[in-house]
């Protein structure tokens, strides 16, 4: 064999074995970005799983909570009916009118962000749908700037300072009171109603 024939051998086999060289790490890297797409999309779908039944929770919280808020608004309405019914201002101190109106004082909901707090932290959710995303952060937005936001402001206007063990009109006090739980209660049917169509949206999509 010539020394022409055997440099084309040599090169031959040396460009046959570099593409295989090239061909072995494409084949690596798609591999590798296959296993980090599917581990993504594991991390995502376990993150919204337990979102999912955070949601169930929540909801079983606000449906246990939002009959006692609208029969305080109701209870508050018979009292208003009484103090009106005297025809002059009645005065009085609020904190005694709570054992009647609030048997159960104003019962928090006691609901959880923990474990969508977690899923945007760890669970790769950028692999979901965004609009899937986008749906479930606004519920849970509503849930801290209303249902939450709205019982500590109540607690903190009710039993704040002294002022709610000295006599004033009661009717005023009644009516102030009448007005927040009413607010609670209407945002926490429209919570119930947001989540539940959440939790369709994710058991639509595979989720939970």
């Amino acid at each position: 064999m010539s020394k022409t024939s055997s440099v084309q051998a040599w090169l031959g086999r040396a460009v046959i074995e570099a593409a295989l060289i090239v061909f072995a790490v494409v084949l690596g890297f798609v591999v590798n970005e296959w296993r980090e797409d599917v581990s993504d999309r594991r991390a995502a779908e376990a993150a919204m799983t337990r979102v999912v039944a955070e949601i169930e929770t929540n909801i079983a919280q606000l449906e246990a909570v939002v009959d006692y808020h609208e029969a305080v608004v109701e209870r508050i309405d018979e009292r208003l009916a009484e103090v009106e019914a005297v025809g002059e201002a009645v005065r009085g101190i609020p904190f005694d009118e709570y054992p009647e109106l609030l048997p159960r004082g104003v019962n928090a909901p006691g609901l959880s962000d923990f474990a969508w707090a977690h899923a945007q932290e760890h669970g790769r959710l950028d692999v979901l749908p965004y609009d899937l995303v986008a749906a479930t952060a606004r519920a849970y937005g509503m849930q801290a700037s209303g249902v939450e936001a709205t019982w500590r402001q109540i607690v903190e206007l009710l039993f704040a300072g002294p002022q709610v063990m000295r006599e004033q009109d009661i009717e005023a006090s009644l009516r102030f009171t009448q007005i927040g739980f009413t607010e609670l209660a209407s945002q926490e049917r429209f919570l119930i109603r947001n989540y539940r169509q959440v939790l369709e949206e994710l058991r639509a999509s595979g989720l939970g």
